[in-house]
């Protein structure tokens, strides 16, 4: 017998999940499909890969059910100031919250621990069911709503399906959802690092002639250093050592960390993409599912969870109102507020990628200008507003 439901979230990641949370006290009875459960946490792990610098917007909606409580009983490094500059340039810019009259930023988390925290959030609500681990094989579309198959051959249905299932998503496809796809020649190299200097309130990023260098903080001295650079040299240094690769970033990164362990590295390929549409009757699109951008700000999961507000309170609303929530002419509210946004920002992160990686004389001096005019108070102020989300 098929199990109804009002909505199937496929993808029970960060954005999944914290979806599921921001739409169960309305009601709704919600499925969550996630392939693979996250580990428990335990405080002798090594710091993940995977970390992500959440906007004190992204902290609000976990605050909503208590996820961020959560989060913090485990591990997660707020962060107070982010510098910015070019080697070989007179462009150099430090933000600081307390600018805007703020006490953070924003923090660094691990993937893992925000989506556990959100979990556990969920645990809380008796109309969510975590359907995991599986993965949805097909869809097919019934009088009102789909009927959704299961890798273990059981059907569900659901009135809405959500997609935020990642860039690799099943559910666009299976919708007839295209997406306009790009690749960038540069990939980045991810190290998990413990530091001899402290630099845990400051996140940074440095732009040299082969591409820029990031650091940011994680608690006790712990931290992630992210390096971009050609694909192919970014290859080779995610073949060496830890050992050989720590020697090699204390070499080509600033000294202010000290001497440099490496626990674990590994590489990404650069790549943007951007769903052609993120709705349709029945469907919708959220996350990584329908956008990603490059991550040289940091704010992919941001979006996200901006993603998350805005469909929530459409659902929300439409179905305070007694509405079809899950018709197109509904959703279509949610498309024309995110999807322009969001193609904003992938077109700003775009031009700021190769504006940072042109090595023209002309190209840097432009870089230096646009970071000393970025002193200017009441435009820095508007810069960090903008990146917290406010």
């Amino acid at each position: 017998m098929s199990q109804d439901y009002d909505i199937v979230i496929c993808g029970g990641g960060m954005i999944g999940a914290a979806l599921a949370t921001q739409l169960a006290p309305q009601g709704f009875n919600i499925a969550v499909i996630e392939a693979h459960e996250p580990h428990a946490f335990d405080l002798s792990q090594d710091f993940d890969l995977r970390i992500s610098a959440l906007s004190p917007q992204s902290q609000r909606v976990m605050q909503t059910t208590g996820a961020w409580d959560t989060l913090q009983s485990m591990r997660v490094c707020p962060y107070r100031r982010m510098r910015v500059w070019e080697v070989e340039g007179f462009g150099d810019l430090t933000f600081d919250a307390s600018q805007v009259g703020a006490d953070q930023l924003g923090s660094i988390a691990e993937n893992r621990l925000v989506q556990l925290s959100l979990w556990q959030a969920l645990s809380g609500f008796s109309n969510v069911k975590l359907l995991c681990p599986a993965a949805p094989v097909s869809f097919k579309p019934l009088a009102s709503g789909t009927q959704i198959e299961l890798d273990d051959g059981t059907t569900i249905s659901a009135r809405l399906v959500v997609g935020a299932d990642g860039a690799q998503s099943k559910v666009r496809p299976a919708f007839g959802i295209g997406v306009n796809r790009g690749q960038y020649q540069q990939a980045c190299l991810v190290a998990a690092v413990s530091t001899e200097l402290g630099q845990q309130d400051i996140t940074w990023q440095r732009f040299v002639n082969t591409g820029p260098q990031a650091f940011l903080p994680m608690l006790g001295q712990h931290g992630s250093v992210v390096w971009y650079h050609q694909a192919d040299q970014v290859r080779a240094l995610s073949r060496l050592s830890n050992e050989q690769l720590g020697a090699e970033i204390m070499r080509q990164f600033p000294h202010q960390l000290g001497h440099i362990d490496v626990s674990q590295h590994a590489f990404f390929p650069l790549q943007k993409q951007h769903a052609k549409r993120y709705v349709g009757e029945g469907v919708v699109l959220i996350g990584d599912a329908a956008h990603v951008i490059n991550p040289l700000a940091g704010q992919g999961v941001n979006l996200g969870f901006q993603d998350v507000v805005c469909l929530a309170k459409v659902l929300n609303d439409a179905h305070e109102q007694g509405m079809d929530w899950s018709s197109a002419k509904v959703l279509v509210t949610y498309e024309k507020q995110r999807k322009r946004a969001n193609g904003l920002m992938l077109h700003t992160m775009d031009a700021f990628h190769h504006g940072f990686s042109q090595t023209h004389p002309a190209a840097k001096w432009l870089r230096n200008l646009t970071l000393a005019a970025a002193k200017v108070p009441a435009l820095k102020k508007r810069v960090i507003r903008y990146a917290m989300g406010l």
